[in-house]
């Protein structure tokens, strides 16, 4: 059982709204609440709850609840005796299914669901809830999903359904662990391999060295003074050769890596030139579409065709119609002031 919250209600509780976000509860204090008659409003929001209780479904008169950001799992099984119930956000939750008396709901104008595990076919219903629009939607087709689905099958029916969706997620859980687990032995096999090499070529180096400490002492003498220096040599080429292959390799690997890179910097050098390229391309059609359009209009002003000028200008948007004509106005008065600056012969000094 989780702790019992310490939080001081009353003092969360400013005119008909009670406010118990941030406070890290982990059960709802659904007694005190409900001693406060006028609270219809109650944010839960940010706060440690996995469940709400069977008895949170004593407050009856809230209007508008907040449990966005918690990990509530499931809701309870009455859930649907919240009848007053208009504006319900449970945002970034755990919720998979909805409990079958949610259709009872018919108050609810907004539901959030986002970033909720839900079964396909209720995610399908519920939508997005990326504007206020979408929330509203999403409230009335829930609702009546639900109720439908109240009218047509039984709650055994409609919890079967997502016990199997929670035993195949299981599986997949189980299966992951497996995986993880055989690979974690077989690297576990290959260190004890490793281990078994590295111990008898050290044993048998023991025995080597026992043998050559056999021989009489003035051989030996001489025998492990070739013998260390033998080895002093092998060992020093052999660290310099495992030295320079480990630089070779480093080097290789470095390369390896600069060229990748300079392979994407160029793909991506491209992809976004070719965007560019594409985006010049089509502004530059739509200039040339805009300019056409000007000089038909200003051809029909000029030219003094008014049935065609007027039909024109009636096919232009209300809203932009003033606009387009003062426009074109002011751009005829300014081509014909410099028509006729251009036909006026110069004075004659």
């Amino acid at each position: 059982m989780p702790a019992k919250s310490k939080i001081n209600v009353k003092e969360k509780v400013e005119d008909n709204v009670c406010d118990l976000s941030l406070s890290e509860l982990k059960e709802v204090p659904v007694s005190e609440i409900a001693s406060f008659k006028r609270v219809n409003v109650l944010d839960l929001s940010s706060n440690r709850l996995l469940t709400l209780g069977n008895n949170f479904t004593l407050l009856t008169r809230l209007v508008k609840l907040d449990l966005s950001k918690n990990k509530i799992k499931s809701l309870p099984d009455e859930f649907g005796v919240l009848r007053n119930l208009r504006h319900l956000n449970l945002y970034d939750n755990q919720l998979q299914y909805l409990p079958i008396t949610f259709g009872d709901l018919n108050s609810l104008r907004y539901l959030d669901l986002k970033c909720n595990p839900l079964h396909t076919t209720l995610a399908k219903v519920v939508g997005p809830c990326l504007t206020n629009k979408d929330c509203q939607e999403s409230a009335r087709k829930t609702v009546n999903f639900m109720t439908q689905l109240k009218a047509n099958s039984t709650k055994e029916d409609y919890v079967n359904i997502h016990q199997q969706q929670t035993l195949a997620s299981l599986s997949k859980e189980i299966n992951a662990d497996k995986t993880s687990n055989d690979k974690a032995a077989g690297d576990i096999h290959k260190s004890k391999k490793s281990t078994k090499k590295y111990k008898s070529k050290k044993k048998a180096n023991f025995d080597n060295q026992h043998q050559t400490s056999a021989i009489p002492t003035t051989i030996g003498t001489i025998t492990t003074t070739t013998t260390t220096t033998t080895t002093t040599t092998l060992s020093s080429s052999t660290s310099a050769s495992a030295t320079a292959l480990g630089n070779n390799n480093n080097l290789t690997i470095s390369k390896t890596a600069k060229s990748k890179r300079s392979a994407d910097g160029i793909l991506k050098a491209n992809t976004n030139s070719s965007r560019n390229h594409g985006t010049a391309l089509s502004t530059l059609i739509i200039f040339l579409l805009l300019l056409g359009v000007n000089i038909v209009v200003i051809y029909m002003v000029m030219f003094k065709n008014p049935e065609i000028a007027e039909k024109l200008v009636e096919a232009i948007p209300h809203q932009y119609r003033n606009l387009i004509i003062t426009k074109t106005e002011i751009f005829r008065l300014r081509v014909t002031d410099w028509i006729s600056q251009f036909r006026t012969p110069p004075e004659e000094n």
